[in-house]
Parts: C-alpha cells; sequence; structure tokens
C-alpha cells in the first residue's frame, strides 16, 4: 500500500460513519486526483482502501481551488471537481470524501497528551488565523485573476467561438471561390464572343 492510500485510510479511521458508509461500495475501484497526488483503490468490506489491478470504475479530480476551498471550511464550486466513470459511484465517493476533515490534534495528542496538544492547536489558529485568511484571500484573487484577466487556457465557450469563426470563414472561403469561378467563367465567354 502506497503512502497516500496509507494517508486517505489515516483520515477514514478518524471518521467511522463515512468508512461505514463506503464499505456499502465494497469491491468498487475508485480513484481520487489531485495533481499531483492520487489515490486509487479498492474499496474493502470493512470500509477502507486497498491497492488494486485495473482501471478505476469511479474517478474524482480535484483542482487546487477545491483543495484550498475544503481547507477553509467551504464546498468547492462545481467546476473544481470533475467526475468521471460511473457517475453514480463517483457521485456517492465525492459525497464520501467531501466529509473527510483531518483532525490534526487527535495525531497531536497521540505524542504530547491531550492537553498539550490542545494549547497547541489554540496556539496554531491564533497565529495563523489573520495569516490563513490573508493566505486564503490571496489564494483566491490569484486564481480570479488567472480564470477572468489572464487565461493561461482557453475555456470551453472560447475555443467553442473560435471553432465556429474558422468554420464560418471557410464557408465564406468557399462561396469566394465558386463566385471568383463563375466570374472567370462568364468573362470568358464574353470574350470569346467579342
Amino acid at each position: 500500500m502506497g503512502i497516500q492510500t496509507a494517508a486517505f485510510n489515516h483520515l477514514l479511521n478518524q471518521h467511522p460513519a463515512v468508512r461505514a458508509e463506503l464499505a456499502a461500495h465494497a469491491g468498487r475501484r475508485i480513484a481520487i486526483v489531485l495533481p499531483p497526488l492520487s489515490v486509487r483503490g479498492v474499496v474493502t468490506e470493512e470500509g477502507w482502501l486497498a491497492g488494486s489491478e485495473g482501471e478505476a470504475e469511479a474517478t474524482i479530480r480535484l483542482k487546487h481551488a477545491a483543495a484550498l476551498a475544503a481547507a477553509s471550511g467551504r464546498d468547492p464550486a462545481l467546476s473544481d471537481v470533475s467526475l468521471e466513470g460511473d457517475a453514480a459511484l463517483a457521485s456517492a465517493i465525492g459525497a464520501l470524501v467531501s466529509r473527510l476533515r483531518w483532525h490534526a490534534s487527535e495525531d497531536v495528542s497521540r505524542l504530547v497528551g491531550d492537553a498539550a496538544a490542545q494549547r497547541l492547536e489554540n496556539l496554531a489558529r491564533g497565529a495563523l488565523g489573520f495569516k490563513a485568511q490573508l493566505a486564503w484571500r490571496l489564494a483566491e484573487n490569484w486564481v480570479e485573476h488567472l480564470r477572468e484577466e489572464a487565461p493561461l487556457v482557453a475555456g470551453k465557450r472560447q475555443v467553442a467561438g473560435f471553432v465556429d469563426g474558422v468554420d464560418r470563414l471557410r464557408d465564406d472561403a468557399e462561396r469566394l471561390e465558386k463566385r471568383l469561378a463563375r466570374l472567370e467563367a462568364s468573362l470568358k465567354t464574353e470574350n470569346t464572343k467579342a
């Protein structure tokens, strides 16, 4: 089992209810992709993810904006999540995955105890509170800038508009060629009469 699958199973361990619901999909092969990370495997009867051979039946692809939204406690935009393969399975797994949250204080408490872990969590929230909000806002603005003001990749509408424009230009050029051919033919017939 890879480290990414182990980390995913660790999250599942912190959420027994989600793991129980995931067990309903035992034997199904799934993939969750957030580049460069990828978790792939088959769901076990206990609700864990185990390594498997073969193609995933359902794949959930997340953009980085979806991860940023989840980290801030917000729901990701629909455009930041894509489902591939078995749509019903991907949708069900996506709903389960959206409920997973890492409880860092649980892990820290195993190392330093409950009281110290709570203090560390409060300290981190206090220290990172404003900075985390500021970083989140900067990240949101950067993503919006890349999408709207300085797009690096053309959107579907832009590509469709370009393709339509190329088709119109091709049709117009063909009509022009036919007109020119008719004009040349009429000029030849007038020249032969004269």
